[in-house]
């Protein structure tokens, strides 16, 4: 066990392939845009070098100059269908209930619209565990910039210093960097040796069970947040 180190007084999340098993459900959006504007939808595991991607650049590299006619069709698709698709990823809720129970501020951080990102949260009843929601466009610039974790850090009231942002990608790991803020890596992406080598995250587990397992055993050792 990881017992050197301190807890911090907040943790903030990323929530599509952190907290929240959107990833079928959002390449099944994505394939129906493409299908609607004639591209090919993607094979294999083609999306995972988009998942994640701040939604801007997103829609730049698979759309081009259809930009516009695919974020509606995406979101008329995730309007309708996104509440019936999306599941809570496995340990999630023991995670935020493990924080919860040591006194931890938690957040979340996400590229996905805010519209939807709360309508998700409020979906899985979790508004309770959150002192800060920050979605795409909140902020002035998504992640990776610094901006999103900079401002639910104001939100919640802590110290960038005193926080840890938790996410499974390269770009929650580039957010936290360029916010100087500990990073926690999620790593079950193909690319996780690589990343967490380029990032040197604080700490890595392999899942949210794992990282439950990490702050319970603090929780009966004792160890305070902060």
């Amino acid at each position: 066990m990881k017992n050197s180190v301190t807890l911090p007084k907040a943790i903030f999340y990323d929530w599509d392939g952190t907290l929240a098993d959107s990833y079928k459900f959002l390449e099944g959006a994505h394939n129906h845009v493409r299908r609607e504007l004639g591209l090919s939808e993607f094979q294999g595991e083609e999306f995972k070098g988009y998942f994640g991607h701040p939604r801007e650049k997103l829609y730049a590299d698979l759309y081009g100059h259809e930009i516009d006619k695919a974020k509606t069709l995406f979101g008329d698709y995730v309007t309708k269908y996104h509440m019936e698709n999306l599941n809570p990823m496995p340990g999630a809720k023991e995670l935020l209930d493990a924080g919860k129970n040591l006194g931890i501020l938690m957040g979340v951080i996400s590229n996905k619209k805010a519209q939807f990102l709360h309508q998700e949260i409020n979906g899985f009843g979790w508004e309770g565990y959150f002192s800060a929601v920050v979605g795409a466009g909140d902020a002035p610039r998504d992640k990776p910039a610094a901006d999103p974790l900079l401002k639910a850090v104001r939100e919640a009231n802590v110290s960038i210093t005193d926080s840890w942002y938790v996410g499974d990608t390269d770009v929650d790991l580039q957010c936290a960097r360029n916010a100087s803020c500990a990073s926690i890596f999620m790593a079950h992406d193909a690319r996780s040796d690589e990343w967490a080598k380029l990032y040197k995250p604080l700490l890595i587990f392999e899942n949210c069970h794992s990282m439950a397992e990490f702050l319970l055993q603090c929780s009966e050792n004792k160890i305070k947040a902060g």
